[in-house]
C-alpha cells in the first residue's frame, strides 16, 4: 500500500477530526455531568495520542542516533520520558515541534551523500523505522476516542465557557491536528524506507504495512 494511500485511509479514519476543524463547544446550560464527561474522554484520548507520541519519539531518536544527531536524539528521548497520560495542549504542541525538527533533520541527512552508517548505526536506523510505522499505526486508531470526546462535547451542558474551553483544549488540540501530523510522519517513513532500501539496511514488517 502506497503511503498517499494509507494517509488518505487514515483521513478517513479520522474525518470526524475534520469536522471539527472550527471546535465548537456545546451552548450554556444544564447541569455539569456533559462537562465531566467530555473531560473523561478527553482523558482516554490523550492517552492514547500520547501512545503513539512515545513510539514516534522513540523512533526518531534511534534514527537520528544512527545518521550523527546525538543530541537532538537525545532531547527525543527526553521528551519521550517526559510525557505523560496527563498530557497538556502545550505539552503535545512541545513533543509535535521536536518531532517536526528532527524529522526535517533527519531527511536532510538521508539526502547528504557522506552520511553513511556502519553496522550499529544500520540496526538502530532499522529499529527506528519499525517504530516510526507502529506509531504511524497507532495514530490511525485514534478514530474511536476522538468521536467519543466529540460525541461528549456535543451532548451535554458545560459550565462556564471560559474553564471548558481551557479544560478541553488538549482534545481540542488533537482533534484538529492529528491528520497533518500523521501525513508529515509518513512522509518521513517513506523517506527513510527509500534510504534503507538504497544502503541495505533491513525494513520491518511494520514499516512497509502502513506504506
Amino acid at each position: 500500500m502506497h503511503t498517499r494511500r494509507f494517509v488518505a485511509l487514515a483521513a478517513l479514519a479520522l474525518a470526524p477530526t475534520l469536522a471539527l476543524a472550527q471546535f465548537k463547544l456545546p451552548s450554556l446550560g444544564g447541569g455539569s455531568s456533559g462537562g465531566a464527561d467530555a473531560e473523561a474522554q478527553q482523558d482516554q484520548l490523550v492517552r492514547a495520542y500520547v501512545s503513539a507520541d512515545k513510539e514516534v519519539l522513540v523512533a526518531q531518536a534511534k534514527m537520528a542516533d544512527a545518521v550523527g544527531l546525538k543530541e537532538r536524539a537525545a532531547q527525543l528521548q527526553a521528551t519521550s520520558d517526559a510525557l505523560g497520560a496527563g498530557a497538556t495542549q502545550d505539552s503535545l504542541e512541545k513533543s509535535e515541534t521536536m518531532q517536526s525538527e528532527a524529522s526535517q533533520e533527519i531527511q536532510a541527512k538521508l539526502k547528504d551523500g557522506n552520511t553513511k552508517l556502519d553496522a550499529a548505526g544500520k540496526k538502530k536506523f532499522s529499529e527506528g523505522l519499525g517504530s516510526l510505522g507502529r506509531g504511524i499505526a497507532r495514530y490511525a486508531t485514534l478514530k474511536g476516542p476522538i468521536a467519543n470526546f466529540q460525541n461528549a462535547v456535543s451532548g451535554g451542558g458545560l459550565t462556564g465557557a471560559l474553564g471548558a474551553a481551557t479544560k478541553l483544549n488538549a482534545g481540542r488540540y488533537i482533534v484538529t491536528s492529528t491528520p497533518g501530523h500523521v501525513k508529515n510522519l509518513s512522509d518521513t517513513l517513506s523517506n527513510a524506507v527509500a534510504f534503507a532500501k538504497s544502503n541495505d539496511i533491513p525494513v520491518p514488517a511494520d514499516a512497509t504495512s502502513v506504506l
